[in-house]
């Protein structure tokens, strides 16, 4: 049973580390538009949300993530 108890807590982790991440990675990247707005010269917002949006993909993929992840490994 304290084996079970313990794959649980570590899922939990995970997933609130998950979650952290991701909510500062959203912070982070609101607070980079709203200073690319707040900016005298005209900035290409468009090209930065382009920019963020591939940043993570292209990160794990550098990172050993294949590109083919959501392939099942089944045979």
């Amino acid at each position: 049973m304290p084996i079970i108890a313990s794959e649980k807590m570590d899922s939990m982790k995970a997933s609130l580390r998950l979650a952290f991440f991701l909510a500062m990675y959203v912070l982070m990247c609101f607070g980079v538009l709203v200073l690319a707005v707040n900016e005298s010269t005209a900035q290409p917002i468009g090209l930065l949300v382009v920019a963020m949006v591939m940043m993570p993909i292209i990160v794990s993929i550098c990172g050993g993530l294949p590109v083919d992840f959501i392939k099942s490994k089944a045979k």
